[in-house]
């Protein structure tokens, strides 16, 4: 009977020990980050396995078998490296797209040329401040507010004048309107809103009395006003009790009516829709004045 060499018996134990330590190695770094299960795993009972492998394995066989771990772990070291780095670019990346849509959601949310909310955002808000209102029982308040004669201001001035008169006026707005809650928006062309939650009609006359006061200390020049030697606004303000299943324009609509007659009666003033709960539009009361000429 012929029986294989030593040396040839002894290097087949080496190369299979170091193949299994390779197995290994590489299934328990594969089950440590989760790509295989651990039901799953190639050696589910590796303990056991091992134990009755160096039984029965000789020195040599043992000698292959410290190789090879040594040698998976000189090949995982280098890998575990790249995938802490890829993963650190991963995190990098989603944190400068999660910053790039909350830029895209400010922007789409705000007025381009005055940097204050848009008449969409302004809806919204809106939506949502008429329902806590009506949910806390607590006065919401409006201010529609619009600069005097600004047709006349492009006219004499330009219409890059009158960009900036528009900045200049929503920084006076954002300044009188210094809670957290408040929200200054361009409804349209030069026609500006001022929301106001957790405000009553005499809050909110105060605020149009604090902006018509910071325009005339700001004293934008307007020479062709017939009003001022400055720029002024109209105000009209409504303040009611919100009902939350009615209408909340109606709280525009009543702002927009002291707006009108703030014009009328000849601009530079406020007038007020002094209605404090949402009542039938035949049951509304008349207009209160609060004049600066």
């Amino acid at each position: 009977m012929q029986t294989k060499p030593k040396s040839t018996l002894s290097s087949r134990t080496g190369l299979a020990g170091c193949a299994l330590a390779v197995a290994l190695v590489l299934d328990a770094a594969l089950a440590i980050n989760g790509l295989v299960p651990e039901r799953a795993a190639l050696f589910p009972n590796a303990t056991a396995f091992l134990d009755t492998l160096a039984a029965d394995m000789q020195p040599t066989g043992i000698a292959g078998f410290a190789s090879g771990i040594a040698l998976t772990l000189l090949l995982l070291l280098p890998m575990h490296h790249v995938y802490r780095t890829r993963e650190a670019r991963l995190l990098q990346e989603r944190e400068r797209l999660a910053a790039h849509n909350a830029k895209l959601v400010r922007q789409a949310a705000s007025d381009g040329l005055l940097g204050i909310a848009n008449r969409r955002e302004f809806e919204r808000v809106l939506k949502l401040e008429w329902l806590r209102a009506a949910r806390e029982r607590q006065p919401l308040s409006l201010l529609m507010i619009d600069i005097d004669y600004f047709k006349r201001f492009n006219d004499t001035y330009g219409h890059q004048a009158g960009d900036t008169c528009l900045r200049e006026v929503a920084k006076v707005l954002r300044a009188a309107a210094a809670r957290p809650g408040d929200l200054v928006a361009r409804y349209g062309g030069e026609e500006m809103a001022l929301l106001m939650p957790h405000t009553g009609m005499e809050g909110a006359l105060r605020m149009a009395e604090r902006i018509h006061t910071m325009l005339e200390d700001r004293a934008l020049p307007f020479s062709a006003s017939p009003v001022a030697e400055h720029v002024t606004v109209s105000i009209g303000v409504s303040s009611m009790l919100p009902v939350r299943h009615a209408n909340r324009s109606v709280l525009i609509s009543q702002a927009d009516e002291g707006l009108y007659a703030a014009k009328e009666g000849g601009r530079n003033r406020t007038e007020a829709v002094p209605n404090l709960r949402l009542i039938a539009p035949e049951e509304a009361t008349p207009l209160q004045s609060a004049s600066r000429a």
